[in-house]
Formats: C-alpha cells, sequence, structure tokens
C-alpha cells in the first residue's frame, strides 16, 4: 500500500471508475445536507441550473432567509460556513480529486455564474470547497490559501478569492456539528472514529431521511472497498462503549443480509 493510500483510505483499484465514485459521493453529499438542513428551515438545492435547460453546476446551494443562522442550524453546520454572514453559501465536494488551481479557477466560475444569474452583491455569496483529501503544503502556497484560526479552514488574502474558502475535512475540529460532513474525509480512521460518534447519539431522534443516508454512506464504503461492513460491525458496533447492544441490533436491521455479508469469507458469514 502506498503513502497516499495510507492517507487517503482508497484502494488502487483500476475496476472502480473514478467518476462513478465521484457522482455518488455527491448525490450523497447532497442528500445529507438536504436531509439535515431543510427541516431547519434552510433552502438546499443541488445540480443548479444556470439557465434554461443544461448546462447545470454541480454544486450545493444553501439558501437562508434569516438574518443569522439560528441555534438549530448551527448544530448541523461545520466550521468554515457556520462563522459565514452570507445568506447563499456554494459548496463543492472533492471527493476523488485533488486541490489544485484548476479547482480555484472552477469554483471562481460557479460562484461568477450565480452573482450574474442572480444579480447579486458578492457579498451575500460566498463558496466552499470541500475537500476530502488534505491539502498538500505547496499546493497551499501555489494557490495563496492559508490557515484561518478556524482548524481545517482555509482562505485567500486575494481580493478576487475573498468570497471563497476551502475547508479540508480531515483537519476540522471534532465538534459535534463537525461530525456529519466528516463522514467524506479520505481518512479511514477519522471516519470511523466519526461514525462511533454518531452513533452513540440517539440515532432514532434524527429524522429517518438522514438515518437512511447514513446507511446508504456505509453502503457506498462498503461497495467500494473503503471500509466493509465486517470491520464497522467488529470495530464499532460489538467493541465500542457507548454503543448498545439493542442500538448495534437496532441499527443491524436496517441492513439487507446481502450488505452485510458482501465481501466476508464463507467461514466468516456464520458468525455473522
Amino acid at each position: 500500500m502506498s503513502q497516499s493510500q495510507a492517507d487517503d483510505g482508497r484502494p488502487e483499484d483500476n475496476s472502480i471508475e473514478k467518476n462513478t465514485v465521484s457522482q455518488a459521493s455527491h448525490v450523497l453529499f447532497g442528500c445529507m445536507m438536504k436531509e439535515s438542513l431543510t427541516p431547519l428551515n434552510l433552502e438546499v438545492e443541488s445540480e443548479y441550473e444556470v439557465g434554461k435547460g443544461p448546462p447545470k453546476l454541480d454544486v450545493l446551494i444553501i439558501r437562508r432567509t434569516g438574518a443569522r443562522w439560528s441555534k438549530a442550524q448551527l448544530e448541523f453546520l461545520p466550521d468554515g460556513i457556520r462563522q459565514s454572514n452570507c445568506k447563499h453559501v456554494i459548496l463543492e465536494l472533492k471527493y476523488t480529486e485533488s486541490i489544485n488551481k484548476t479547482a480555484i479557477f472552477q469554483t471562481i466560475g460557479y460562484l461568477g455564474s450565480y452573482l450574474r444569474l442572480k444579480q447579486f452583491k458578492p457579498e451575500k455569496v460566498c463558496a466552499f470547497i470541500v475537500s476530502s483529501k488534505t491539502p498538500q503544503k505547496k499546493v497551499l502556497k501555489q494557490i495563496g490559501f492559508e490557515q484561518t484560526d478556524i482548524k481545517g479552514v482555509y482562505h485567500s488574502k486575494d481580493c478576487l478569492l475573498s468570497n471563497i474558502q476551502l475547508i479540508s475535512l480531515n483537519d476540522l475540529s471534532d465538534a459535534p456539528y463537525n461530525l456529519w460532513i466528516k463522514l467524506f474525509s479520505s481518512k479511514i480512521n477519522q471516519r470511523l472514529s466519526v461514525l462511533k460518534r454518531i452513533l452513540a447519539f440517539d440515532l432514532k431522534k434524527f429524522n429517518i431521511g438522514l438515518v437512511s443516508i447514513l446507511i446508504k454512506i456505509l453502503k457506498f464504503w462498503n461497495m467500494i472497498g473503503e471500509i466493509s461492513m465486517q470491520r464497522i460491525q467488529k470495530d464499532i458496533l460489538y467493541e465500542s462503549d457507548g454503543i448498545s447492544d439493542e442500538l448495534a441490533a437496532w441499527f443491524l436491521s436496517m441492513f439487507k443480509p446481502e450488505d452485510r455479508l458482501r465481501g466476508l469469507k464463507p467461514e466468516d458469514r456464520l458468525s455473522i
């Protein structure tokens, strides 16, 4: 295993199309944000149309109607976004891609298109590049981004980039409001730690739509070979403090048997 693979937890498997993985991650990311934020009086829209028909912007738009974020909204909004005063927030997830100049230019284009179509002043809209992978220091220097006083959040002093920030999911703190978005970080151990903390909550208090998306995210990990259901059951559900047997059984009941058994050797299936 290469060092980059150990860091990112991404299998070096040519049989899995990179674009397919990227598209699936974008869909799950958008659904997770919608299910968590829409019930809190925030508008969340994906694949924003730039005109009548194609093309569409492959980004997520969060719109706030109130003067500031509410207490309930702040419980789900991650660092970077929660400190923003913008009423319109553009999110662009980079799951399989690394941060580079092209990514910055692309986000500038998204931001400019949205401002033009809505005829908004720049201060009303801000954009966040959400990076699954840890940005390289030399790349950050090349694009002129530096760490803010918030862990995992970067910005530029260039006036043309003042409305764009970078969120490195691997580097965000483990504050409760960062947990859900960190499910898309590249480091496997970090994702498992985040999952453990989420499951330690009373999941039955979350809306069923959000829990359903969590299930789909775990199936996605299993499907693309990043984290198997066997490892989730062993490391998280059966060997973790704070997760009761009742909760583990309830959570596993939401998976089809074939999902729980996928990837297991015949002799291992007998113990599940």
